[in-house]
C-alpha cells in the first residue's frame, strides 16, 4: 500500500497530492508530485489552496486553519504481513497438535508530515489530525470505521487500486517525533497507529454483479416447501453396527428455528443471477454483500440462496436446495426499509423510516437453511455462482429491488 492517501470514516486524513500543491505554492516544498492521478481517482478538482478548495481541515471560524497545508504520507507499515497465526500444542509423546489457525487484528502505522506556514498553525494541525483520527462523527467508537487506501498510485477512477479495511480505529498517537523550522514554514514529522478489528483487506466488488434486480419482475413460480426449503437426507454412517448401536450422545441445546418458517405451498417471485468462474480472482476469497429496498409494502419471506456452478450450467435450471452452499433467510422487512447484509463486516442492518424523526437502524435476525442457524458465507475458490432471490408474491411491492455484490479479499496487500 502507498502512504500517499488514507480516508477514515469518509474523512480525508492523508493526501500527498493535495499537500504537495499547497506546499509548492507557498515554497515550503518544491518539485514534489506524488501520485499525479490521485485527484482524478477521488473525483477532486485541481487543487488551489486550503481556503478556495476548501480543504477538509479548513474552518472559517479558525483563522490558523488556512495556514495548515495538509498531511503528506511518508511511510506505512502493517499491510505487507498476514495476521494469521496458530499456536501448536505439544503432545505428551512426539510431535504437536497444530491447533486452529486464526487471524488477529491488524495494526497499521503511518509516518506523515504536517505542513504549516507558522507556529500558530502547528497546534491546530495536530488538533485537527487527532480529531479526524477519531473516525466519523456521531458514530459508535467501539465498532470502528472504514479505511480507504490505494495499493499503488491510482489511474483513471482508481477502482482497480482502491482497497478497504473495516472496524478501524485509532490505537496510539498522533505524536510529533521531529520538526524542521524553515523560513517558509514548519515541517513536522508525526506518527500514529490504527487498529483494524477486521484483518482482511477488501477490493471493490466484482463489476459483473453490481446491477439492481426488480423483485416483482422475477419469474412467478408456485413452490411447495420441499422445492423452496428442502428436506435434505443425510448419509448414514457405514460403520454403525445395527445389532450393537453406539450409546446415545448427550442431549444438545436445541437450534433456534425461524418461528415463521412456512409449511405450505406458496407463490413466489424468483430472480436468478449468475457469475462465471472466469470473473472471479483465482487466488482470493470473496464474500457477498446483500442490499435490498422493500419499496411501498412490507416484504415477507425473503430467501437468497447460493450455489457453486463450476461447469457453467444454466442458473435457471438450478433448483435443488440440498445442493446449495448456503441460504440467507429473513422473515419480515417493513415497508420503505433498506437492508444490508454485509459479509465484509459480518453485520446486518435495516434502516426503517420514522417520519419526521428520520430513520432508525435495527439488526435483523438472519436464518440459514431450513430456517435454522445462519453462517456467514465465504467463497474460497473460483467456482462460479448461481444466486437465487425468492420473495412471496403477495408481499412483494412493485418497486422492491435487490442486488448481491461479491467482494474479493486478502490478508496481505
Amino acid at each position: 500500500m502507498i502512504a500517499d492517501y488514507a480516508d477514515l470514516g469518509c474523512i480525508e486524513i492523508i493526501n500527498s497530492a493535495r499537500a504537495s500543491v499547497y506546499a509548492e505554492k507557498y515554497c515550503l516544498l518544491t518539485s514534489c508530485e506524488p501520485c499525479p492521478g490521485l485527484p482524478e481517482a477521488i473525483s477532486d478538482e485541481p487543487y488551489v489552496d486550503p481556503v478556495t478548495d476548501p480543504a477538509p481541515w479548513y474552518d472559517p471560524a479558525v483563522p490558523e486553519s488556512a495556514q495548515f497545508l495538509g498531511v503528506m504520507g511518508l511511510t506505512v507499515a502493517g499491510f505487507s504481513q498476514s495476521t494469521r497465526s496458530r499456536d501448536p500444542v505439544q503432545l505428551v509423546g512426539d510431535g504437536a497438535a497444530l491447533g486452529i489457525a486464526r487471524r488477529a487484528h491488524r495494526e497499521i502505522t503511518y509516518t506523515v508530515l504536517l505542513l504549516v506556514l507558522d507556529e500558530c498553525a502547528l497546534p491546530y494541525a495536530l488538533e485537527w489530525l487527532s480529531a479526524a483520527l477519531q473516525g466519523a462523527p456521531c458514530e459508535g467508537s467501539c465498532v470502528g470505521d472504514e479505511l480507504g487506501v490505494f495499493a499503488c498510485c491510482p489511474t483513471g477512477d482508481g477502482t482497480r487500486e482502491l482497497r478497504h479495511l473495516y472496524g478501524v480505529g485509532l490505537m496510539t498517537g498522533p505524536e510529533i517525533t521531529s520538526a524542521r523550522y524553515l523560513d517558509e514554514g514548519i515541517i513536522a514529522e508525526v506518527t500514529f497507529t490504527l487498529a483494524a478489528s477486521v484483518p482482511w483487506i477488501y477490493r471493490e466488488p466484482l463489476q459483473t454483479l453490481t446491477d439492481w434486480v426488480s423483485l416483482s419482475a422475477g419469474t412467478p413460480v408456485t413452490l411447495d416447501p420441499d422445492e423452496v426449503y428442502g428436506e435434505c437426507v443425510e448419509a448414514t454412517p457405514c460403520l454403525e453396527d445395527p445389532e450393537c448401536p453406539p450409546p446415545p450422545l448427550p442431549v444438545r441445546a436445541p437450534v433456534p428455528v425461524d418461528p415463521c418458517y412456512p409449511t405450505g405451498e406458496d407463490d413466489f417471485y424468483r430472480s436468478v443471477l449468475s457469475l462465471s468462474p472466469v470473473d472471479q480472482p483465482g487466488w482470493l476469497e470473496a464474500v457477498p454483500v446483500l442490499e435490498l429496498e422493500t419499496g411501498g409494502s412490507a416484504l415477507r419471506r425473503l430467501i437468497v440462496r447460493f450455489w457453486a456452478n463450476p461447469l457453467g450450467s444454466d442458473c435457471m435450471d438450478v433448483a435443488d436446495p440440498c445442493a446449495a452452499c448456503t441460504d440467507i433467510q429473513i422473515p419480515y422487512l417493513p415497508p420503505g426499509s433498506t437492508l444490508r447484509v454485509d459479509g465484509r463486516t459480518q453485520r446486518a442492518e435495516v434502516d426503517c423510516p420514522q417520519g419526521p424523526l428520520g430513520s432508525s437502524t435495527s439488526t435483523p435476525t438472519l436464518y440459514g437453511p431450513l430456517g435454522r442457524s445462519f453462517e456467514w458465507p465465504i467463497f474460497s475458490c473460483p467456482t462460479g455462482l448461481c444466486i437465487e432471490i425468492l420473495s412471496t408474491e403477495a408481499a412483494t411491492a412493485g418497486d422492491a429491488r435487490a442486488r448481491v455484490l461479491l467482494v474479493p479479499r486478502s490478508d496481505v496487500g
